[in-house]
């Protein structure tokens, strides 16, 4: 079964059109060529026209949820297109009632991984002609040559463990679904080498990480969990915490954004693939992760529920090791 974006390319450009020729939306947003064929951008169109600047390809990585939060309707839907890992956010906005679900048409992208183009980009290809799914990896021809890429290798590590290739919250969905079952089991062993060093190779380790952090909140930014309307880091009267460019106010920048979602990151990774610094923000969250399946028995705490485990307190049922 074919799980290449551009082949539903037509349909979704058509489905979007019809969309806002009949009122059902009175936007969409999606995806539109960037800087070049590796980099697609995120696109509002509102009117039919604008229709055909909308692409699909399998460099389409990031989520647009996020844009949900500026960008709805009050008199009508927001139409915006999604994969599996992105209703996960979208269930996340509708979750902490950010987002109203009758405000959103969502047109649901079936998705078995999504390349990662800054590896491609360094085998020399060109621009991206044609990408063919060919099992266990995929073909990609550029206009200076082609490679056979194995998914193991070339998707996003992300991908590799995903369990939602379809989405969840959909409307509409453009091809048939892709069977979900992941390619590797998520594995927690860097957290657990992590959590075996001494205490002072630990501080050592994150003051090196957050020594380099440059506040430019691309990672809280782009997060679906972090959707308050005015963060903390940004009020000024009171002065909670400084946004100064120094170690101290850097670790409590993320901790306290690590321990905000903590329950309510759906692993997207979107805040780790944006920071220009490569800084590994997804190791705190994989460990907040690996905490609640083992003390709470959530096995998948990155799915959005009504009530999150660190959200409630049970008197007779809550673990108190610390005790």
């Amino acid at each position: 079964m074919s799980a290449i974006f551009t082949d539903h390319q037509a349909a979704l450009r058509d489905e979007v059109r019809k969309l806002l020729t009949d009122g059902t939306i009175k936007g969409f947003i999606g995806y539109a060529r960037g800087r070049d064929s590796y980099h697609p951008a995120p696109a509002i169109v509102t009117r039919p026209d604008q229709v055909d600047g909308l692409i699909l390809d399998q460099f389409c990585i990031f989520g647009l949820t996020k844009y949900l939060l500026d960008y709805i309707f009050e008199d009508g839907k927001m139409g915006i297109v999604a994969k599996g890992c992105d209703s996960l956010a979208l269930q996340r906005l509708i979750t902490d009632h950010r987002v109203s679900r009758d405000k959103v048409h969502v047109i649901g992208l079936p998705c078995a991984g999504v390349i990662n183009a800054e590896k491609v980009a360094q085998l020399g290809l060109g621009n991206v002609q044609k990408v063919t799914d060919k099992g266990a990896s995929f073909l990609v021809e550029g206009d200076k040559g082609s490679r056979e890429l194995a998914k193991t290798e070339y998707l996003w590590d992300k991908c590799l463990w995903c369990e939602h290739h379809n989405p969840a919250v959909a409307d509409s969905k453009l091809g048939p679904e892709v069977e979900n079952v992941a390619m590797k089991p998520r594995d927690y062993s860097d957290i657990e080498a992590m959590e075996n060093l001494p205490p002072a190779e630990k501080a050592a380790y994150w003051t090196r990480q957050f020594s380099r952090c440059i506040r430019c909140y691309a990672c809280r930014n782009v997060c679906p969990a972090c959707n308050c309307r005015e963060c903390v880091f940004d009020i000024a009267d009171p002065r909670w915490v400084g946004n100064t460019v120094k170690l101290s106010e850097q670790q409590m920048f993320h901790f306290t954004r690590a321990w905000h979602v903590a329950g309510r990151c759906v692993d997207c990774g979107e805040c780790e693939r944006v920071c220009p610094m490569e800084l590994p923000l997804m190791k705190l969250q994989h460990k907040l992760q690996k905490d609640i399946v083992k003390l709470f028995g959530n096995p998948k705490p990155f799915e959005p529920s009504e009530v999150e485990v660190l959200g409630q307190f049970r008197a007779t049922e809550d673990p108190e090791e610390f005790m």
